[in-house]
């Protein structure tokens, strides 16, 4: 479901406020730019990254283990995360448009997908306002 304008709690604020602006300098650079993760834990921001043993891998894969690394990772703690990636919206007019996808989950459970638009004008990116997704964690009966 979409929601309206965003309320983060400071911690998830925190940590999409230091993605948007890393994604924003790589993409200065670059076309594209691959998947990563951090966690904030105890007033700290942490980086994840995924197995080195592993052999290169599709961004889907990439995206999955460090679904499975932050998990690890914050199981039994009191921390946030967000899991940030490469996405593409359609809008209303079917026209395709790149954003930057921001999972972010809370200590409590929730679970929210964060969207934001962004093209290029000239040599800046411009990141449009968040369109915001709220995933709802059910327990099985």
């Amino acid at each position: 479901m979409i929601e309206g304008p965003v309320t983060l709690p400071t911690p998830l604020t925190i940590l999409v406020s230091r993605a948007l602006n890393l994604c924003e300098l790589i993409l200065l650079n670059n076309q594209a730019f691959y998947p990563f993760a951090a966690i904030y834990e105890n007033g700290k921001v942490g980086c994840l990254f995924t197995d080195e043993n592993e052999e290169r891998t599709n961004e889907s894969q990439l995206i999955e283990q460090l679904q499975w690394r932050i998990i690890d990772t914050t199981t039994d703690s009191n921390s946030y995360s967000i899991l940030v990636y490469a996405a593409t919206v359609q809008t209303r007019k079917n026209k395709s448009m790149d954003a930057i996808a921001i999972n972010t989950a809370s200590p409590n459970d929730e679970e929210g997908l964060l969207l934001y638009p962004y093209y290029r004008v000239g040599e800046k990116i411009v990141i449009s306002p968040p369109i915001s997704t709220k995933t709802e964690k059910t327990t099985p009966p």
